[in-house]
């Protein structure tokens, strides 16, 4: 049995959410999001990029991109990786967020609670 999301989570599939991000030295650019929540985001990552992007890896100066969002850095973990293997030209990524500054979190959950649609998961405090 699956364990509920805390947070609702929006799919992104029109591809007007992009990031960038900082892992160790390298800086990625144009990462495709495919889903946000307040408590973190998917995103894809072309695999030539991929030889720092772990389970358990900060991630630093995560920027989303999108006119009604502020360009805020912040912090993330990665969670878990999908695909990357031989042959794969992108990685999907999972990252949590680090606790979020209340300015961002508020911008960010106005922008989720704007684009659910009545299929998606219900809020789950």
């Amino acid at each position: 049995m699956e364990t509920p999301r805390r947070f609702p989570r929006i799919s992104v599939v029109d591809g007007s959410l992009s990031a960038s991000l900082r892992i160790k030295e390298k800086h990625l650019a144009g990462l495709r999001v495919t889903s946000l929540s307040l408590g973190g985001l998917f995103l894809f990552i072309d695999t030539s990029h991929t030889s720092g992007v772990v389970a358990g890896r900060r991630v630093e100066d995560l920027i989303l991109h999108h006119p009604d969002l502020p360009a805020t850095p912040m912090c993330a973990t990665v969670m878990r990786t999908l695909g990357g293997g031989e042959g794969m030209d992108i990685m999907g990524c999972g990252l949590r967020f680090d606790p979020l500054p209340e300015d961002l979190a508020q911008a960010l959950g106005i922008y989720i609670e704007g684009n659910l649609k009545d299929h998606e998961e219900p809020f789950m405090p």
